[in-house]
């Protein structure tokens, strides 16, 4: 078995209790949609995985199934399918295919990016947070998964360490909910986790990883609140962390090399 086969059942591994956590909130026949909607995402990825390779002349890259896992983990409900199969196909192209199959940021971020642009109201994000109950299940269970994303060097702790400093921040700096009830609420766990902290959308210098996290927990709160309909925020908040990711490694370099040299 080689890394990258390997990398893929540890991203799949790391998501089953999620899975597992949002069917049993689903309840009967939701859960079946959502297992049905995992097997049509999965198909859908695949498709375009095998005709780009196959025009490019090159492998299938990996990361497909754990895509589709973490992109219906991250559905709140039941949405049309129509909308879920134009997102996938937007970011299974545009963040991972036209790159020669590796992910410059994490395709389901920007298919779930491209869903909430696209299609406001279909269901892929929940509104109205502030006032709903927090789900800390949904939370917990991520938390097995990132231990061992952690532990195989698939996760960048200090971009999440730094999400909860700019969450606690920003949340006191604004007030009321307490900062500490936002790491439950939505998918704030989830997205830290498995959006603004994998490789792909993370700084590559470890100050840099700081900040990058602290700008995304602190966007997010501010999303949170800035919008009268409350929305979760984290898709939002982890693309334009991860945009900023670059610029973020660019500042600590020629800062650290301005500090050497300063004369140069």
């Amino acid at each position: 078995m080689n890394k990258l086969d390997r990398d893929d059942i540890l991203n799949s591994l790391a998501f089953l209790p999620l899975l597992a956590v949002r069917l049993y909130a689903d309840g009967g026949d939701a859960a079946g949609r959502r297992l049905a909607l995992l097997v049509v995402v999965l198909l859908i990825a695949h498709g375009w995985a095998a005709l780009f390779a196959y025009r490019a002349e090159r492998p299938i890259g990996p990361g497909l199934i754990p895509h589709a896992l973490l992109f219906v983990v991250l559905l709140p409900g039941p949405v049309p399918w129509g909308g879920a199969i134009l997102a996938v196909s937007f970011g299974s192209v545009f963040g991972r295919e036209i790159f020669g199959g590796k992910a410059i940021l994490p395709p389901t971020l920007i298919a779930l990016a491209f869903a909430l642009f696209s299609f406001p109201r279909g269901g892929f994000e929940v509104l109205g947070l502030l006032s709903r109950p927090a789900d800390p299940l949904f939370a917990i269970s991520c938390l097995p998964g990132a231990a061992l994303l952690a532990w195989h060097h698939g996760l960048a702790w200090r971009v999440a360490a730094g999400a909860v400093l700019g969450t606690a921040a920003a949340a006191l700096l604004i007030g009321l909910p307490a900062w500490w009830t936002h790491l439950w609420m939505g998918t704030y766990a989830a997205g830290i986790l498995f959006l603004a902290a994998v490789p792909e959308g993370s700084p590559k210098t470890e100050g840099a990883r700081w900040l990058h996290g602290a700008l995304v927990g602190a966007l997010l709160v501010l999303i949170r609140f800035a919008s009268p309909e409350q929305p979760d925020g984290v898709v939002f908040a982890a693309l334009l962390g991860g945009l900023f990711a670059p610029l973020l490694d660019r500042l600590l370099i020629w800062r650290h090399r301005h500090a050497l040299y300063p004369h140069s």
